[in-house]
């Protein structure tokens, strides 16, 4: 009986300790899962303009236009169609396109600037965002628009 009591006295205190070891178990939402960033470039000197200013505008919109492509590209995926002719066993012609379609919502800037000769846009896409945009349409198509309160600042 003295040899059971020691026994039971540690086994009770290990089992009471025993949650105390295991990890939390704690759901983490990564922010990386569902955040898409693109970039786009355009250069400057190449752009239609007869002024620098007329160039950097057509170069900035270039730019802008370049980053939601791939931000499609990433959302949507790419369409790539390839073919080839050959005659005999001579390869005469090999041809791939690609193509993107898609609607980007929500999308924001997050620099827009210029390096040396090329204009360049960075975009962020929060998936969240959308889901936010979307919910809150159908709201709208059911008749239950959000309501927001006023803010009032002293």
């Amino acid at each position: 009986m003295k040899l059971y009591l020691p026994a039971i006295f540690v086994l009770s205190i290990l089992s009471g300790c025993a949650n105390i070891f295991e990890p939390p178990s704690v759901k983490v939402e990564s922010k990386k899962q569902s955040v898409f960033t693109s970039v786009g470039y355009a250069p400057i000197e190449l752009q239609p303009g007869d002024s620098f200013d007329l160039k950097m505008l057509n170069a900035i919109k270039a730019s802008k236009l370049e980053a939601y492509k791939e931000m499609a590209e990433q959302i949507h995926g790419v369409l790539i169609t390839s073919g080839n002719d050959v005659e005999g066993t001579v390869l005469l012609d090999d041809r791939i396109e690609s193509q993107v379609k898609g609607l980007v919502r929500g999308a924001r800037i997050l620099k827009s600037y210029h390096e040396g000769g090329v204009y360049i846009t960075e975009l962020e896409f929060d998936m969240q965002t959308l889901l936010f945009l979307e919910e809150n349409e159908s709201n709208k198509q059911a008749g239950k628009a959000i309501k927001v309160k006023p803010v009032v600042y002293y």
